[in-house]
């Protein structure tokens, strides 16, 4: 195992984010330039997560036999491979196709490299690997995002029709970068399921267990709500007049705030606590979001969506540890994936039903419904942590 493994898994994990959520920024402008809506865009988002719902606990089984290293490489080849389809999609069809092939490969680079987070990281240190995981994430999504929207624009005509195809074919290369960091990177000796840890812990166990489905709806509402923020904000954009660029940078200030409070969150929790820290990552952003319709204004919009990134970037971190703690070590990859399916689950219904909200009753109302279940899941977090 190299030295310096967990700056290896971060550097991939920032190379795959860039492209992941350059993509579903620029997947929203695609569908509409191909004659899709806001219903459309809502069902082809929770195409995205249709392949992890139905196949995350059965990769982290496979890693916790001990393969996490093979699952982590193929994880980028699939990555690659939807990133590119949905770049040469001229249809909603293929498109959508493409969208489900890059699900499926952000599923098995997510289990694998949080797994290897678990199994190489001493007991008193997951928070701070998490952090670094999941870090990447957010300086990934920072870097890509403006990029993107600087080639997109540099693109475009000035009919307002938003030109993707050059992005999305820099997101595809961007994503191959990453193979060269995790071919050295492999389980310890040992690290696998023996016949001494006994049978696996089932799921209906492990959502049995006391802290775990409040923990799981946290991490559901806080990425699901980062998502709709990410696909519906640029149809916002459109209505308040703002360009592909300007909604980019919108996005980045969330990123950003996300990045320094991953990166301080060593010191929070010396500082705050675990407890406050947790309860804050869902009831810190009720406000923010529901506000955002109201306020076309983008530097108004720009620090709200900052003060939602900085709350929202301890939540994932703190739950991926609230989690594995909740069950033995040979388990918490398998642990991993069922909070990852919780995670699908609501990437799957939520959109769908914020598609149906928007076509309805706009788009301003996605962003008040984000609001609500942002309230519901800060309750959630505070009465099981209360005692």
């Amino acid at each position: 195992m190299p030295r310096h493994w967990l700056l290896y898994l971060c550097t991939a994990t920032a190379l795959l984010h860039a492209a992941f959520q350059s993509v579903r920024v620029l997947v929203s402008y695609r569908i509409l330039a191909l004659g899709g809506d806001a219903a459309t865009i809502g069902l082809v988002t929770a195409l995205y997560a249709i392949v992890p719902l139905v196949a995350a606990v059965r990769m982290g089984r496979s890693v916790d036999r001990g393969h996490a290293a093979m699952i982590l490489r193929s994880g980028v080849v699939v990555s690659t491979l939807g990133v590119g389809l949905i770049a040469a999609s001229s249809g909603l069809v293929v498109l959508a196709a493409g969208n489900v092939v890059l699900g499926l490969g952000q599923l098995l680079v997510t289990v694998s490299g949080q797994a290897f987070v678990s199994i190489l990281s001493p007991p008193d240190r997951l928070d701070r690997g998490f952090a670094g995981i999941t870090l990447g994430v957010s300086v990934g999504q920072a870097v890509g995002v403006p990029i993107a929207g600087i080639i997109a624009a540099n693109h475009s005509a000035d009919d307002g029709n938003v030109e993707t195809t050059g992005a999305l074919l820099a997101m595809t290369v961007i994503s191959a970068v990453a193979l060269p960091f995790v071919l050295g990177l492999r389980e310890p000796p040992g690290s696998g399921r023996t016949a001494d840890d006994g049978a696996p812990q089932s799921v209906r166990s492990m959502l049995a267990t006391r802290g775990m489905k409040p923990a799981m709806l946290s991490s559901l509402i806080v990425l699901a709500s980062v998502d709709l923020v990410v696909v519906y904000l640029p149809l916002l954009g459109e209505q308040f007049g703002f360009g592909v660029l300007l909604v980019s940078a919108l996005l980045t200030a969330r990123t950003l705030t996300s990045i320094l409070s991953r990166a301080l969150l060593p010191w929070a929790l010396r500082h705050v606590g675990r407890r406050r820290l947790l309860i804050s990552a869902t009831a810190g952003t009720i406000v923010p979001v529901a506000l955002i319709p109201f306020l076309p204004n983008p530097w108004l919009i720009a620090a709200l969506l900052a003060v939602c990134g900085a709350f929202w970037g301890v939540g994932q971190p703190l739950t991926m540890t609230w989690v594995v703690e909740l069950v033995a070590p040979s388990d918490r990859a398998s642990a991993l994936a069922v909070r990852l399916t919780g995670n699908r689950l609501g990437q799957v219904l939520i959109p769908v039903a914020a598609g149906g909200v928007a076509g309805v009753a706009g788009v301003a109302s996605v962003f008040w419904v984000t609001a609500v279940l942002l309230s519901a899941a800060a309750t959630s977090t505070w009465r099981a942590l209360r005692t």
